[in-house]
Parts: C-alpha cells; structure tokens; sequence
C-alpha cells in the first residue's frame, strides 16, 4: 500500500515538473514575443518620423512648383501677347 502512495506521488511529481518545464517554456516565448514587439513600435516610431520629413519636403516641394508653373504660365503669357502685338 505506502509503496502504491509512493509511485502515485512520484507520478505526480513528475507531471508537476513537466508542467514546470511548460511554464517556462511559455515564458521564454512570451519574452521573446515580446522583444519582438518593441522591435516593431521601434521600427514604427522610426518610419513615422520619417514620414513626417517626407510630408514636409513634399509640401515645400509643391509650393515651389506651384510658384514655377504660374512663373511659366506668365511668361508664356507675356510672350504670346508681344509677339500677337509686335506683328
């Protein structure tokens, strides 16, 4: 009898070890994930800031062709009208 309480108690320290080696098994994926996912809000802040730049250069960008193409659409102009005038 107390050797049939023995190997029930030894069965059921071995399923306590293996669900010890579960846990941290699971804890050292939970860490790795989440390393992972400061690497991506990382990576996000880093191309958000990037984007911001990019927003900025195209609107002076697009200030300045706008200035060029009524800068053009002058001059096209003023020579149209010299040249119809001059004729």
């Amino acid at each position: 009898m107390s050797e049939d309480r023995l190997e029930r108690m030894e069965k059921k320290l071995d399923n306590l070890a293996d669900a010890l080696v579960s846990l941290v098994r699971m804890e050292e994926r939970m860490v790795t994930l989440f390393k992972r996912m400061d690497s991506y809000d990382e990576n996000q802040r880093e191309m958000g800031k990037r984007i911001g730049t990019l927003e900025h250069s195209t609107n002076n960008n697009g200030q300045m062709l706008r200035f060029v193409e009524r800068l053009f659409w002058i001059v096209a102009t003023t020579a149209v009208g010299y040249f119809f005038v001059n004729k």
